[in-house]
């Protein structure tokens, strides 16, 4: 009789450890089939704002899990290098198809260089962050009274090294239409960044 119960507890724990086998394998096997499940898709390296042009530099390959979402956003497949920002990315986001596009007319952007003194700015500042300009009257200025809003939204291309005069260069990215009157404030006044959010 008390063979008969020792019989039966190794029986019933090695039934219980085969179970417990089964039940891990089956867990590794589904959370292999979830790790299989991961889509190669773009995700921006830094800041990308409106009006830029993508480069090379500024995505790179992510792997996720996406499931049914992986169509609002690029694979990394796709050619996507050239296209224009419509719409901000920060650093680290994946790239969605709705915030660039390859079909904005490019013709009505233009580049223009800015010198901007190192205590006008703000610190850090750097390519993809969206900034305002402000022009701030020079004391014998003629063309500028009180301070103006030269131009808002705008998004920041590059900033060069810092001068040894203690200014900056900002290259920004503006409208056509805001090219003229731009130049003509910036030639008399003091030109202050602000970091928008």
């Amino acid at each position: 009789m008390q063979m008969a119960k020792l019989d039966f507890l190794r029986n019933s724990r090695l039934a219980m450890g085969l179970a417990l086998l089964i039940i891990a394998l089956s867990a590794a096997s589904l959370i292999s089939k979830e790790a299989n499940r991961t889509v190669l898709v773009w995700a921006s390296v830094g800041e990308l704002a409106p009006g830029q042009i993508i480069t090379p530099t500024d995505i790179i390959p992510t792997s996720v899990l996406l499931a049914q979402s992986a169509k609002n956003y690029f694979s990394s497949a796709a050619q996507i290098v050239g296209a224009t920002v419509i719409s901000r990315i920060s650093t680290g986001d994946l790239i969605p198809v709705a915030a660039i596009s390859n079909e904005v007319e490019s013709t009505d952007k233009r580049l223009v260089p800015l010198s901007v003194e190192i205590t006008d700015l703000p610190i850090a500042l750097v390519r993809g962050d969206v900034i305002d300009i402000y022009a701030i009257p020079k004391r014998d200025s003629k063309s500028i009274i009180t301070p103006e809003l030269l131009a808002a939204g705008v998004s920041v291309e590059q900033v060069l090294e810092r001068s040894n005069s203690g200014s900056v260069s900002v290259l920004v990215i503006l409208n056509s239409d805001q090219v003229i009157s731009a130049l003509n404030l910036i030639t008399d006044s003091r030109l202050i960044i602000v970091r928008s959010f």
